[in-house]
């Protein structure tokens, strides 16, 4: 693509090649009859070298002869010694100004070695920018027409002075239909009008149109340098996919979100929603309930998993707002183009296409009631600065609106993030840390509550046998021991999608090492012992004596058992009184007939 930066043009891209070029010792009589023949404004005069001597312009012939120079003198009789030039690589708008100076209408131009290769005019000058304007329109008119986005410009009056094809896939109307026209004819309430009427620009107004389509428009005023208005323009985005991400993360959220409070139904848990006997985290459970009584910000930290959304649940279920709304926003999830129409909505009629009354935002659905912010310590700088300026005034604006909403809202917030960490490097603000922490709730990790694990393993596997249609009757200890030993990277929401897996692959209905086998997660479990066997080898040496007696005596009942009912492995299971899976398992650990094993009673699940 051409430069087409018309200030970078130069004299050499506009200059002319046809000019009348004569010797110095030609007389003036002569020269007269070739501008006269070859009807010439000017002559450029060369010496003996072809280098440039003088420019000798018809009026100066004229007034000269006509003072009575004779005819048969040459013509460098007329040169003067002042006579301005340029060159090829000279800058024209450079060029034209000394030419307005100078009040002069050519200008030869020269190269290094004085030879004259062009002549530069006024018409030059002007057929130059003329043709560099009209190149670049074209261009941007190409870019403009190909772009993605809907562009859209009115004149100070609202008509319509450009409509690009992405403006007609947009809204449906032809550049042909309306442009010339009143846009407020087709939009009476569109953007760019309020833009003429106030000036004011809009940026980043997130509308939904009638047929669905979401678009994110910005709109401004067009002015000169001088100050001259001349309209306004507006680009539209088409952003449905990036809302359709958001609806279908939302409602996946939403989905799981119930099948995490599913593990704390009414049933289950005698009217909790957050399951635990550990001491530290029953204290935690309690002081959220002691604050829900209160309309405090509250601010859960922990990590991923935790269970940080069920807890808040727990703050709303026990609060004065529990009959009210209940909105939970995940900030992480929101593009900052899509921040304040969603949290504060946008005012009816502001944007092409718009339904006529407008959309709530998250603040004014949960009027009354309380604003759940997962992932708080997501949100981008800009963000946070707009969230603290409503929390500290109680009122905000709708896009577009130009009067001022007040919203009731309590608000709970949760991170897994360590804000002071954040706060210290300058991540995020500090002021909008302090207002949202002014009760901090600390869950602790899965892995220093495992006294949980035998309670939340049992609850998940009842709620689990439940929605898969499978009738869960047990868990065999060494299944539990090696749950209990596991450290638990993802905590709760991990120890759940394991046991999920468990209940969808295994094949009986007593969870086994064998069922750990068969859904593949044995491996996982078993990274915990070989890091705790590593860093404790002298507990090892103690204990592995210990082993072997009772891998020998489990080895020895199982063959015994075996012998009785001859290898019929349903009976041999009967006596043992394990399951026929267990006993599989166990005969593959003791290699018995190549299946080893150890004997542990069940634990039930009631």
């Amino acid at each position: 693509m051409p430069d087409l930066r018309i200030t970078d043009l130069r004299v050499g891209e506009a200059m002319t090649q046809e000019f009348g070029l004569v010797d110095h010792n030609t007389p003036v009589e002569t020269v007269i009859d070739l501008i006269l023949k070859n009807h010439w404004g000017e002559v450029i005069v060369v010496d003996d070298e072809k280098k440039f001597m003088c420019l000798v312009t018809r009026e100066t012939l004229v007034r000269t002869i006509t003072n009575g120079l004779p005819k048969d003198v040459p013509i460098r009789t007329l040169c003067s010694q002042d006579t301005i030039t340029t060159t090829e690589d000279e800058n024209l708008t450079r060029a034209r100004d000394i030419m307005r100076r100078r009040k002069i209408g050519r200008l030869p131009v020269i190269n290094d070695n004085g030879e004259v290769v062009g002549l530069l005019t006024a018409r030059d000058v002007c057929n130059g920018f003329s043709f560099k304007l009209e190149m670049l329109g074209e261009h941007m008119y190409a870019v403009l027409e190909n772009i993605a986005e809907a562009i859209q410009v009115i004149d100070c009056d609202g008509r319509v002075s450009f409509w690009n094809s992405g403006a007609e896939k947009m809204f449906g109307i032809t550049a042909k239909e309306i442009i010339g026209r009143k846009l407020a004819d087709y939009f009476p309430d569109d953007l760019l009008l309020k833009v003429i009427s106030n000036m004011q620009s809009y940026q980043n107004v997130l509308t939904e149109l009638d047929n669905g389509v979401y678009i994110i428009r910005n709109a401004v005023p067009v002015v000169f340098s001088n100050g001259e208005i001349l309209g306004a323009a507006c680009t539209s985005l088409d952003v449905t996919p990036i809302r359709k991400l958001i609806d279908n993360l939302e409602k996946a959220q939403t989905r799981v979100r119930k099948l995490e409070r599913i593990i704390g139904t009414q049933d289950l848990l005698g009217g909790e929603l957050f399951y635990t006997v550990n001491p530290e985290t029953r204290r935690v459970l309690q002081q959220a309930k002691r604050v829900a009584a209160t309309d405090a910000t509250v601010l859960i930290q922990g990590e991923s998993g935790t269970g940080k959304e069920i807890m808040a649940q727990v703050i709303y279920n026990h609060s004065k707002r529990a009959k009210k709304p209940y909105i939970e926003i995940n900030c992480s999830a929101i593009p900052e183009t899509l921040f304040e129409s969603e949290m504060f909505g946008y005012e009816s009629g502001s944007f092409t296409g718009a339904h006529r009354a407008g959309k709530a935002g998250k603040f004014e659905l949960a009027d009354g009631g309380t604003l759940f912010l997962d992932e708080i310590g997501e949100l981008p700088m800009d963000m946070q600065a707009k969230l603290l300026r409503v929390l500290q005034e109680k009122r905000f604006y709708r896009v577009g609106g130009t009067s001022p909403i007040t919203s009731d809202v309590r608000i709970i917030a949760a991170t897994n993030r360590n804000m002071a960490e954040l706060v210290e490097q300058k991540l995020f603000r500090s002021d909008l840390y302090y207002r949202l922490s002014v009760v901090v709730l600390e869950i602790p990790p899965l892995r220093e509550r495992k006294d949980d694990i035998p309670g939340l393993t049992r609850l998940f596997l009842r709620k689990l046998g439940m929605e898969y249609g499978r009738q869960i009757k047990g868990i065999d200890s060494e299944v539990m021991r090696m749950l209990q030993d596991y450290h638990w990277p993802g905590n709760v929401r991990q120890l759940q999608n394991l046991l999920e897996s468990v209940v969808i692959l295994m094949d009986d209905d007593y969870v086994t090492p064998l069922s750990l086998e068969e859904a593949g997660v044995m491996d996982v479990l078993r990274e915990t012992e070989k890091t705790k066997f590593s860093h404790s080898r002298h507990k090892e040496e103690k204990t592995i004596q210990l082993d072997d007696l009772v891998h020998h005596h489990e080895r020895e009942a199982i063959i015994k058992a075996l012998q009785q009912t001859n290898y019929n492995k349903a009976k041999a299971a009967h006596i043992l009184g394990i399951p026929r899976s267990t006993l599989y398992y166990k005969m593959k650990a003791l290699n018995i007939d190549g299946k080893p094993t150890r004997t542990h009673f069940g634990v039930p699940l009631a």
